[in-house]
């Protein structure tokens, strides 16, 4: 499986620098697109992609519309089965949860999808994690959390983000950690990190950060390779620089098999989408962290042989 990630990314690279010669797509894009979103109405990856579509559709080459369709259930798999059996034309793409799709059938569950085989466009964006505890916690560092016997960790349920965050930072920071499930979303978790349910929990800096700056929550690590909040130390710089890789993307691809001149047609229309200065600006809260086709298809090489490691722990 990691070589067909490895040939995967190669290829995909090679695509986006004209070294894979590419089948005519002449006239394309000939007709509406459809853009799948795996999810219902209001969340993160359906306002990301609702917000990108109109830039997208002022740089194709061709005046189409591009049409979201909302294909929720099964955590997202029932919508990214839909894409992986569409014809591979360029005209159906979806947006994908990383590593949301991935833990699925790294833990054994049947999916009807490879993310091996996906044609891979375009990052969207990327959810920066962090380490948080309770403002009036004793714990004032995370050497002073290294040091307890067992730590507490309010999160939701098993196959979340943030639930597979959390297993594999405790486990390669060597916590003995005890996780505290049933949570019905991030604020709940993380109010109950202000209760003092648990004594720390990992969530998205998005998220995480607005009870930063309330005073409620005391930030001991974040995991970019910059760090987003003023003396908090970075994960490389506490000595765990693959927390990098624990981050929650939003990737776009297609299904198997789409020529590369259409993927670079699509890439380039959303890569620029992304760029245009209006839409940064509408974005500047959230703001969008675009890649290249090759770009995107070597990271989720990477990230998925990096989840493979932790097959085990996942599992549990």
């Amino acid at each position: 499986m990691l070589f067909r990630y490895i040939l995967l990314s190669t290829f995909l690279a090679a695509s986006s620098l004209g070294l894979v010669k590419p089948a005519q797509a002449a006239g394309f894009p000939e007709k509406n697109i459809t853009f799948i979103i795996p999810y219902t109405t209001g969340g993160g990856f359906d306002r990301a992609v609702r917000m990108i579509i109109p830039y997208m559709e002022k740089y194709l080459p061709n005046k189409v519309n591009v049409v979201p369709k909302n294909i929720p259930g099964a955590g997202g798999r029932k919508g990214m089965a839909t894409l992986y059996k569409a014809k591979p034309d360029g005209y159906t793409i979806s947006v994908f949860n990383i590593p949301g799709a991935a833990i699925p059938p790294i833990t054994g569950t049947k999916v009807n999808y490879d993310l091996s085989k996906v044609t891979w466009l375009t990052r969207l964006a990327i959810g920066e994690y962090m380490l948080g505890v309770a403002a009036k916690s004793n714990i004032k560092s995370l050497d002073d959390l290294k040091k307890m016997n067992s730590v507490k960790f309010p999160q939701t349920g098993p196959g979340s983000t943030a639930s597979v965050v959390t297993r594999i930072a405790a486990s390669v920071m060597k916590l003995n950690a005890k996780h505290l499930t049933g949570y019905k979303g991030s604020k709940q978790y993380m109010l109950g990190v202000v209760r003092g349910d648990g004594d720390a929990a990992f969530g998205l800096v998005t998220s995480f950060g607005k009870f930063v700056q309330s005073g409620d929550i005391r930030a001991i690590m974040t995991f970019g390779k910059k760090s987003s909040m003023k003396g908090v130390p970075t994960a490389r710089e506490a000595g765990y620089p693959e927390f990098e890789t624990l981050a929650l993307e939003r990737l776009v691809g297609g299904p198997p098999g789409i020529p590369a001149d259409v993927v670079k047609i699509l890439s380039d229309a959303m890569v620029k989408a992304m760029n245009d200065p209006e839409l940064k600006e509408k974005a500047k809260k959230r703001p969008f962290a675009p890649l290249g086709a090759g770009e995107t298809g070597d990271r989720i090489g990477k990230t998925l042989a990096f989840y493979l490691k932790f097959k085990s722990i996942l599992s549990q």
